[in-house]
């Protein structure tokens, strides 16, 4: 899906909740926490052009069902609440799309880096190297949420996952930060 497919769904998934759900108001949206290749293509920080589906870390209730209609909406990824830092929610930021009903976010470009660093993959390794996510990246606050004893070590399953992380975020930075 490229951006544009993503966009639509969440376009469709506001518009089903705007039918369904009542008394919401602009200051009290629902909110929906999109992370992955889906988080990176609509913020435009990956040279991919495309994702498979979209991942949901954090859902409002009242939209579980509604979500659930689309089968591109990956809604199981609250699993991996151990790779991303532990007070990612006070970084969230809106996806730039027009909704009525929903509030759609990502956590910072620096966040999502510290979840694919943890699984770093041949997809997060192309994110992470990416001109438009380098040109972005805060180094400085990635530091922070790698090193902070309150933050990725705080919210890691173990200390050998982190140690794992924190290795190749070491070897990354190496080579990446200019």
């Amino acid at each position: 899906m490229n951006k544009g497919n993503l966009v639509h769904i969440l376009e469709l998934i506001d518009e089903e909740a705007s039918l369904s759900l009542e008394s919401v108001t602009p200051d009290k949206k629902p909110c929906v926490v999109i992370v992955g290749g889906g988080a990176f293509v609509l913020r435009d920080l990956t040279s991919r052009p495309s994702t498979h589906d979209i991942d949901v870390f954090m859902v409002d209730e009242r939209l579980r069902e509604i979500i659930s209609h689309y089968p591109e909406v990956n809604g199981a990824v609250m699993a991996y609440m151990d790779s991303i830092p532990y007070n990612f929610e006070d970084r969230l930021l809106d996806i730039p799309v027009k909704t009525a009903t929903v509030a759609f976010k990502t956590p910072s470009i620096e966040d999502l880096a510290v979840m694919k660093l943890y699984g770093w993959r041949p997809n997060d390794i192309a994110d992470l190297t990416s001109e438009a996510f380098l040109e972005q990246v805060n180094w400085d606050l990635l530091d922070c949420l790698v090193y902070d004893d309150n933050e990725a070590k705080a919210s890691a399953l173990s200390p050998r996952r982190y140690e794992e992380m924190v290795s190749v975020y070491e070897e990354y930075r190496k080579e990446y930060r200019k």
